[in-house]
């Protein structure tokens, strides 16, 4: 497990590199507008790999380390644009802690695996809906209660302090509607949430509001330099690190509101009494500073706007306890109507 990740942090080091390499001047372009240029039938793999980590003084725990593997399939392209066909390949959950969430994975990967999600986009690459919606609402609704019953059974007493109904009302209602099942198919928004825009070539420093508290931003937009054989003329990149920072008072009511969604009443009662008093300890570690999370995300492009590799980081510190989210997607393979090439292949087809 140990060299997964560090393999996974290897990758995410190699991307950073990339990103600093970028050229941030360029002779006749100013701005950088990110556009699909699809061909029907183009074909791309990627590998999305997550990692939750948490960080006590010098200790590190492991909590969660999934990987998976998907096909994107463009099935229809017009001057409108897009249909495509998002297939999974492979799933692996490489984290040994048993949470709730690690128990239930299996499970539904086992129950859904064959029913891909089929999506439209503008003529840009934005995703406009899930047309298949209905069909993976309906499949969910027959899955997650046979998941969580399946769990529950192995873990007794559980009830007692996570309610099975209400996490189970939490989980249909996360695919009861299209908005919710395109937030549950987050790989969407990080490989074609930023399609459509333009941003401005070089690098910004500004401070902005997120969500009612400030939030420091800077932004490096440029063209990638070609290091690989799998490189190709005209890549390009958008990079941005936030800090966003907040009360400790803010913080705690947003972790025990969250909480109180999924925990028995009486457990949830008795972790509200004790918010005062968690909100000193934390002002005592934190010696009355701010709580900050800071994001820092990585948009990878080849020159037609197919994603290249994207990455995002969420590093949440409370002081002696810092929460990691890493979440990355690299391609595997492609094949572009007449352009074919893998990762692996030191020389391309065309």
């Amino acid at each position: 497990m140990k060299k997964i990740l560090i393999s996974f942090v290897a990758v995410l080091c190699a991307s950073v590199a990339n990103a600093q390499g970028m050229t941030l001047e360029q002779d006749a372009d100013t701005i950088i507008n990110v556009v699909a240029y699809f061909c029907k039938n183009d074909t791309m793999t990627f590998k999305n790999h997550e990692v939750k980590q948490k960080i006590t003084g010098n200790d590190t725990t492991l909590t969660y380390d999934f990987a998976q593997e998907f096909m994107f399939v463009v099935t229809d392209s017009t001057s409108k644009g897009y249909r495509i066909e998002m297939t999974p390949i492979s799933y692996e959950m490489n984290v040994e802690s048993d949470t709730l969430f690690n128990g239930m994975a299996e499970e539904m990967w086992n129950m859904t695996k064959d029913v891909p999600c089929i999506f439209t986009t503008d003529e840009f690459g934005q995703v406009l809906h899930i047309e298949n919606w209905r069909e993976i609402r309906d499949v969910m609704k027959k899955a997650i209660p046979l998941a969580i019953d399946r769990f529950y059974k192995n873990k007794p007493g559980l009830d007692s302090i996570i309610s099975r109904r209400q996490y189970e009302n939490m989980m249909l209602m996360s695919f009861s509607t299209e908005n919710k099942i395109r937030e549950a198919y987050d790989e969407l928004d990080l490989l074609f949430g930023i399609h459509g825009k333009s941003f401005d070539i070089g690098q910004k420093e500004f401070d902005d509001i997120e969500n009612g508290y400030p939030q420091h931003i800077i932004a490096k937009i440029g063209y990638t330099e070609q290091e690989e054989d799998s490189d190709i003329e005209g890549d390009y990149a958008v990079m941005t690190k936030s800090v966003v920072t907040m009360p400790v008072e803010d913080a705690m009511d947003l972790g025990i509101n969250t909480s109180s969604l999924l925990l028995k009443e009486n457990v949830a009662d008795s972790l509200s009494k004790m918010k005062s008093e968690l909100v000193d300890s934390m002002k005592t570690v934190l010696k009355n500073k701010d709580v900050s999370v800071t994001q820092n995300e990585y948009y990878g492009f080849f020159y037609n706007g197919w994603p290249k590799l994207c990455y995002m980081e969420k590093i949440v510190d409370v002081g002696l306890v810092k929460n990691l989210e890493l979440n990355l997607i690299e391609w595997t393979s492609r094949h572009w109507n007449i352009y074919e090439a893998t990762k692996e292949e030191d020389s391309q087809e065309l």
